[in-house]
């Protein structure tokens, strides 16, 4: 089971929010990182293959994936495509790169208008209606709030190289 397993009368599951690893990879000076989804197949071959590069040409590359997982999610296998875009549209997972230190966001769900709250993705779990409830809406509005707050550093970094 995942760390939010505990949910129930005295847990309401996971008390803290996962790591940021491509931007701690990134506070490295790793000269490659860069996230990625099987649900937008053309961003994530080009992005593999400049990681590729990078690992033969400069050093290590990293990437983060999010890859569908129907068992752990308790979500139908059929909607797997749907949530990983969900998560993708919400911003929870930005599909961006950071090349020698320049951020640039590869896909960016409110330029086109696509942009959704995160309870659109969290919907289609089963390990996170619990979420959905209304005496848990102040858990929701904080994931909102760090999910907002992670993208508006996003895109700041993105529209300013020195970041």
């Amino acid at each position: 089971m995942t760390t939010t397993s505990g949910v129930g009368k005295y847990q309401r599951g996971k008390t803290f929010h996962h790591k940021d690893t491509p931007q701690i990879m990134a506070a490295t000076g790793i000269p490659y990182v860069f996230t990625g989804t099987e649900a937008y197949p053309q961003d994530l071959i080009k992005k593999a293959a400049k990681a590729q590069w990078y690992a033969q040409h400069e050093g290590v590359a990293y990437g983060k994936l999010l890859i569908t997982c129907p068992l752990n999610w308790r979500s139908n296998p059929e909607d797997g495509t749907e949530i990983v875009k969900a998560a993708v549209e919400t911003c929870f997972f930005p599909l961006y790169e950071i090349e020698r230190g320049k951020t640039t966001i590869t896909y960016n769900p409110e330029a086109k208008k696509k942009k959704v709250p995160v309870s659109e993705w969290l919907k289609y779990m089963g390990k996170a209606k619990h979420l959905l409830k209304e005496e848990n809406k102040d858990l929701l509005d904080e994931f909102q709030q760090i999910v907002d707050y992670r993208w508006s550093r996003l895109k700041a970094m993105h529209e300013h190289p020195l970041l």
